[in-house]
């Protein structure tokens, strides 16, 4: 216990190092993490009025509050969004409407700026958030008609609102230049540079917002990057058409000056340009290359076919790098014959004269198809790339500066998925950057994303403490997606799925690791999870994870091991079970009137080393010890107590309220529910040794039953007195009987079935189920005795025990017959109709058992009257040989004498009878076959038989008379 309790304090303060919380309910809202800072009071406001979706060591999702009306709608129209983290403001695009909030306000419904588009051609709009003109906080608003080429600039969003979009004073138009059919399909924030587009032939545009002195002013540059002269121009023109066209990335790199910046485009097929662009509307083309057949070849050795199917989605350059950058990529695979999409991202070093692919990492843990183009974002300081799918987001750490010895192949150590429900479609998002302030964080790298159906999502990746990247197993990833189902999965609003851990391919070992790890820290109290101080409290967050716990293994993992499942289940088991005693003995208004007791024996258990709250939190697998030695301790007492009829009767009840509290009313409960319907396991106990059932248990079942039984008769001796009180213990008692019968079958028929599953145990079982066929009427029958008749014939039902029931039925009957008033004729119908149910419902198994209790006990005569809408059974039951000697008088009474006089023949010449008996049994089958009208010929044959062996017997008779004369002689 004191090593449990060292790992509980190992968890607390692990809680404070990551911040964990505590577990969260459906109105959870999340809490500043301990071991990272403060936020400043205006992001504090917004996080206390956010929702926790999830979160574990290495990163969390958080809902933030801002959601305007457009996306809380179900409108399926299209949209484009655009996220700018240094004003915090969100704008979403449709081909008629344009919004734009603050999606840091901690308002549930913010004030959103919405507009109108003039759009006659309908086409999508492209737009973008920019930087706020000097003495605002407001951003401003690039929109581009992608047809006509037409882009409006407001250095304020408020003014497009203001002033309407026919007639403003503060936005500022210029129309780009288009070839026929040309359109243009990419805008992109490069400031301080300004805007920079790309066009479906192939061509950049560079927008300038401000002139050279920072005055607002739109001017355009077409970028040819090749020179001047008419040989440049043809060069462009082909550049144009080969690695510029189909542009799926234009991303800002490092900032090189005032007024300055660096720019990086990719396309599909690979080719990648890097331009030195200036909001004077200079530029330089730093850097192009078409490496579609260099990112192929790296990967060839493992993936030959990826070339069919490859191309890029996205680039970044590491912060402050104007060398190294990353690269997204895909390719389809054929895996087990089902395509899959296997992302693939690339660390190289952009030199002109030596470019390098540094690492080629494949995603493992997202294989789906993306029905946006997937997305690229590297916030600063760029130790983790988050990577944004329609339906998932993808973290995964990069390395910036390997050490010199260390292969850069090597160092991409951990990644992990965020996905989303069917329904949830991720339309844009945007990075935020970590910022400290004195060395302490106050807001995690981490990127806001806009979803259809969730609002805005915060994705924030805590730092790594310990520095450089995490290493985690498989079993670690999965214990983690399972912390994040169980504590997170159950509210109804979040839109993450957590149940897809299976398609990734994870080992059935690591599965089943990370499952024991999980259920035993829920079950030990030692999860970061769930950190309570009050006991019970703690208890019912432990039932309540291990059952959420148990519904998602049902669902996402249904091959699991039977012994993994036992393990869930068992733990389970004990902790409703330690749940239940703690209320009822130590929280609730009854536990004053407990005797103690129980704290005496925890007392005794700990060697006094440990109070009860502390067992309850740190020792509920040792339940099923306490068990044995509660019971064990009321009987002591109640011997001791015996010339004490009250003490005796309370430590009896209370030893009893025990045992059925943990073995019926917690374990057997939580049996019932997810044993079979949730964990599919039969009702075969083969793998793990049921606690329920083992042999101290047992005798500890047994010896209360007895006690309790002998109490019960001594109190129903006295039952006729007008002791009110004594009338209240015996109805209570007899319950509590009941219960312990019940109890006892359940036990030993578990046990039973957990030897007969090992070759090594069969013998165990055999003396078993001899024990028990002999002990169950003795916890079945007295329930008649006292009252409890209906509850003794449901138990025998439900176990199969026939052979009492028969019992039963035929000791009711007697007693019934004794009385002929009105009552005593209804119950002797009542019980007609049940045993005529127990022929129907159970058939020849039922009735064979009751016909050989009818033998076994002389009922002979009633065995052939009693029954008679069952004669088929009575003959089958008789026709195997082994009942001749009485089954003859069932052939007189159907008038087959042949066969009568038959049976008695075989039974006089096979039994080791006296001679008397014999005489008579083969006179009788005489008669019989003399009576039978029909025969003929075999009937003579069998009469001159019968004759020949009564000639025998008389002469057997005469010669021991004549030898019993000699010897009185």
């Amino acid at each position: 216990m004191a090593q449990r309790r060292s790992v509980r304090l190992q968890a607390r303060r692990s809680r404070q190092a990551y911040g964990l919380l505590r577990f969260p309910d459906s109105s959870s809202t999340a809490i500043v993490p301990v071991g990272h800072g403060t936020m400043q009071q205006e992001q504090n406001r917004t996080r206390d009025s956010a929702m926790e979706y999830t979160k574990n060591a290495q990163y969390c999702a958080l809902k933030l509050p801002a959601v305007p009306n457009i996306l809380k709608s179900k409108n399926d129209g299209s949209f484009t969004g655009f996220i700018d983290s240094a004003t915090e403001s969100a704008l979403l695009l449709t081909p008629t409407s344009a919004y734009v909030w603050k999606y840091s306000s901690p308002d549930h419904l913010p004030t959103a700026i919405s507009f109108p588009i003039s759009n006659a051609s309908g086409a999508q709009p492209l737009g973008a958030l920019v930087s706020p003109c000097a003495g605002s906080t407001e951003p401003g608003l690039v929109l581009v008609n992608p047809t006509t080429g037409q882009l409006t600039y407001w250095d304020a969003v408020g003014g497009a609102l203001a002033e309407g979009l026919l007639h403003r004073k503060k936005g500022m138009e210029t129309t780009i230049p288009l070839y026929q059919s040309e359109t243009l399909e990419y805008l992109q924030n490069i400031e301080p540079a300004g805007v920079i587009l790309a066009t479906s032939t192939g061509r950049f545009v560079l927008v300038a917002l401000h002139d050279g002195v920072g005055r607002p002013g739109v001017a355009c540059t077409a970028m040819r990057g090749a020179g001047t002269g008419l040989w440049s121009n043809i060069v462009g023109f082909v550049k144009m058409g080969s690695t510029r066209r189909d542009v799926v990335a234009m991303k800002p790199g490092k900032l090189l000056g005032r007024g300055e910046r660096m720019v990086v485009t990719a396309n599909t097929r690979g080719a990648v340009t890097m331009w030195h662009c200036s909001r004077t509307g200079d530029y330089r083309l730093v850097f192009e290359m078409d490496l579609r057949e260099q990112l192929v070849n790296s990967i060839a050795g493992v993936y030959p076919h990826a070339e069919r199917t490859f191309r890029v989605h996205d680039i970044e350059m590491l912060p402050d790098d104007d060398t190294m950058g990353l690269l997204l990529s895909s390719f389809t695979y054929d895996e087990d014959d089902e395509e899959k999409i296997y992302y693939v991202l690339f660390t190289a070093y952009f030199d002109p004269v030596d470019f390098r692919i540094m690492s080629a990492h494949r995603i493992t843990c997202y294989t789906m198809h993306s029905t946006r183009p997937p997305r690229l974002l590297l916030p600063s300081p760029g130790f983790t790339a988050f990577i944004v799918l329609s339906n998932a987001v993808v973290l995964l750490d990069t390395v910036l500066k390997p050490k010199s010895d260390e292969n850069l192949s090597t160092t991409f150590k951990w990644e992990d998925v965020i996905r989303f429900k069917p329904e949830i479609e991720l339309m844009s998002a945007g990075t935020e950057d970590m910022s400290q302030i004195n060395g302490q964080v106050t807001r995690h790298a981490g990127i806001i994303v806009v979803a259809r159906g969730a609002g805005v999502i915060r994705i924030e990746r805590f730092e790594n403490e310990s520095g450089g990247s995490v290493v985690r197993s498989s079993a670690d990833v999965i214990k983690s997606k399972l912390e994040q189902a169980v504590y997170y999965g159950f509210i109804d609003e979040n839109p993450l799925d957590f149940g897809k851990v299976k398609e990734v391919g994870y080992d059935i070992n690591d599965i089943e690791t990370a499952i024991s790890a999980v259920s035993d820290e829920i079950f030990n109290g030692t999860s970061l999870y769930m950190q309570v101080d009050e006991t019970m409290t703690c208890l019912t967050l432990r039932c309540q994870a291990l059952g959420r716990l148990a519904e998602h293994l049902s669902l996402i993992f249904p091959s699991l091991s039977a012994e993994i499942r036992y393990q869930v289940l068992f733990k389970l088991e004990k902790c409703e079970a330690a749940k239940n005693i703690y209320a009822l003995w130590f929280a609730s208004a009854a536990s004053v009137s407990r005797s103690g007791m129980l704290s005496e024996v925890i007392s005794d258990m700990t060697q006094g080393s440990g109070s009860v709250d502390s067992f309850f939190r740190d020792d509920v697998s040792k339940i099923g010890d306490l068990v044995t030695a509660f019971s064990n301790k009321c009987l002591v007492r109640a011997r001791t107590a015996s010339g004490h009829r009250n003490i005796m009767l309370q430590h009896v009840r209370e030893a009893n309220e025990f045992l059925l509290t943990v073995l019926s009313s917690s374990a057997n409960v939580i049996r019932s529910h997810y044993k079979a319907p949730v964990f599919k396991l039969s009702h075969a106990w083969g793998v793990t040794q049921p606690w329920t059932s083992t042999f101290d248990v047992l005798n500890s079942l047994s010896r209360q039953f007895e006690v309790t039984k002998t109490v019960c008769t001594s109190l129903w001796e006295v039952s006729d007195t007008a002791d009110e009180q004594v009338a209240i213990n015996l109805r209570d008692l007899c319950d509590q009987l009941v219960g312990l019968a019940e109890s006892l079958c359940r036990a030993y028929e578990e046990r039973i079935s957990f030897c007969e599953a090992r070759e090594s145990r069969r013998e165990q079982a055999e003396n078993l189920k001899r024990a028990y066929a002999e002990q169950r009427p003795g916890w079945l029958k007295p329930l008649l005795a006292f009252g409890c008749g209906e509850q003794a014939f449901q138990l025998g039902e439900r176990y199969r025990d026939f052979r009492t029931l028969a019992e039963m039925c035929r000791e009711e009957k007697v007693q019934l017959d004794k009385f002929s008033d009105e009552t005593s004729r209804v119950a002797q119908e009542h019980l007609a109709m049940r045993t005529k149910y127990y022929f129907d419902t159970y058939g020849y198994e039922f009735a064979q058992t009751l016909y050989q209790y009818y033998i076994d006990a002389g009922y002979t005569s009633e065995l052939f009257v009693a029954f008679p809408a069952y004669t088929e059974y009575l003959e089958r039951f008789l026709s195997d040989g082994k009942y001749d000697r009485v089954a003859w008088i069932h052939d007189i009474q159907e008038g087959d004498f042949i066969s009568a006089g038959m049976k008695l023949a075989n039974v006089a010449e096979k039994m080791e009878d006296p001679l008397s008996n014999k005489r008579l049994q083969l006179s009788i089958a005489k008669l019989c076959l003399i009576s039978a009208s029909v025969g003929g010929a075999q009937v003579e044959d069998d009469v001159r038989y019968i004759n020949e062996q009564l000639d025998r017997i008389d002469r057997l008779e005469e010669e021991n008379v004549d030898v019993n004369e000699v010897v009185e002689e």
